[in-house]
């Protein structure tokens, strides 16, 4: 998005599911919980599909070691206008 990302609200999606700059409420369970409103603002090649989100957890080292031990499973509900969510979805 040619933004700076922000440590523990950016996260990173599979543009062709959530578009970027959209909030999203990201729930997840598991050792450390998390409910948290974020914002898609990265891509990776390694996040296909619906409802699969990296965190930005930050950057050095400590912060890649705790973002490579997340493994959650977890929910992200996309929070769009009515009409960009009908024009998104299957068949809209």
């Amino acid at each position: 998005m040619g933004r700076p990302v922000t440590t523990m609200r950016s996260i990173a999606v599979d543009p062709e599911f959530t578009p970027l700059g959209a909030p999203v409420w990201i729930e997840k369970r598991g050792r450390r919980p998390l409910d948290r409103l974020m914002v898609a603002q990265d891509t990776g090649s390694a996040i296909k599909g619906a409802q699969r989100a990296d965190i930005f957890y930050g950057t050095g080292v400590e912060a890649g070691e705790r973002a490579g031990r997340v493994r959650d499973r977890g929910r992200m509900v996309v929070l769009l206008p009515v009409e960009m969510a009908h024009r998104l979805a299957p068949g809209g």
